[in-house]
């Protein structure tokens, strides 16, 4: 027997949510992965996966299964749904084991994260003044540690972050800034920098997979449409730089790999909105090949597609 999720007008961030992001719940995170062993931790991570998925009713829950319902075709069944929010959550507890366990510890982010030669032509370009770009990424496996790994081999850029982020974000900024990264809330003066950067040969990078119950649902991702954001193209083309789209990638062996695409030109001008919104669905086509290689660890826990909840199949509660 089935149901549906009845549709929310805004997206709530759930009581898991907004404890996991705020400083004592990040306090708490880092404590844990200190003492806790991998084995203890997957466990663990296991458990919680488990406990919040049966909590089907939960905004958090709910978000990630209509997440991947979507990505995954429209066609899974709602216990393939729950199977693939526990993946969803476990991946996700072993990205923030490894992260805050090594995240200032440059061998063992090398270790995590190893060098290749991908990583490698992508520190020399962040380095090359004559080479400007937009390195956007969305939220797939453990793209802070990789970030970190690579900022302490060398790679250079203005990364843009959350306009308000919580207390617990606010911590992870301060760590990603030690490793000489230039972590800049967005706001008028960080976006200025941001073109700045790119015209002088510089990197600046963003994720791009959130979206905002401010917008309308004008992009179509994955074949529907999306409240997602797409200033970063119109900044791309102000400073008449290419996009890179940069993913990370968990490995069986434990290990995190790193994708980078061609450059994606941006032609067009930065006030033509039919050309931004063209450029954006060209970069979000790029972003949906890499989330179907590894949906499960696609950690977006907000509802891209908001308008489709009620089609979500759901079992009934416990």
């Amino acid at each position: 027997m089935s149901s549906h999720l009845q549709p929310r007008k805004h997206h709530k961030t759930s009581r898991f949510q907004q404890f996991s992001n705020s400083k004592y719940g990040v306090e708490i995170a880092i404590w844990l992965a200190r003492r806790l062993s991998p084995y203890g931790a997957a466990r663990l991570a296991h458990w919680l996966a488990h406990t919040l998925v049966s909590k089907r009713s939960s905004s958090l829950v709910q978000s990630i299964r209509l997440n991947q319902w979507v990505v995954r075709g429209q066609r899974a069944t709602a216990g393939e749904l729950d199977q693939a929010a526990r993946e969803v959550l476990q991946h996700a507890g072993r990205c923030t084991y490894d992260m805050y366990r090594n995240m200032r510890d440059p061998e063992g982010l090398d270790a995590l994260a190893p060098s290749t030669p991908v990583s490698e032509k992508l520190v020399a370009q962040s380095r090359d003044r004559s080479f400007g770009a937009f390195v956007v990424a969305p939220h797939l496996s453990n793209f802070d540690a990789v970030l970190l790994a690579n900022a302490y081999r060398g790679l250079r850029a203005q990364v843009l972050t959350y306009a308000k982020p919580t207390s617990g974000y606010q911590i992870q900024n301060r760590i990603r800034a030690e490793t000489g990264l230039d972590i800049t809330p967005v706001n008028e003066a960080s976006l200025r920098k941001a073109v700045r950067t790119m015209q002088e040969g510089g990197f600046v990078i963003t994720a791009v997979d959130r979206p905002s119950h401010r917008r309308k649902a004008e992009l179509r991702f994955f074949g529907q449409p999306a409240p997602l954001p797409y200033g970063y193209v119109r900044l791309a083309m102000e400073g008449s730089v290419p996009i890179l789209v940069a993913t990370a990638y968990g490995k069986p062996d434990g290990t995190y790999g790193l994708r980078i695409s061609e450059p994606i030109e941006i032609p067009g001008h930065h006030k033509d909105e039919e050309a931004v919104r063209r450029n954006a669905e060209k970069v979000l086509g790029i972003i949906e090949n890499y989330i179907r290689m590894a949906p499960s660890q696609w950690l977006m826990y907000y509802p891209v597609w908001p308008q489709l909840l009620p089609q979500v199949p759901l079992l009934p509660e416990h």
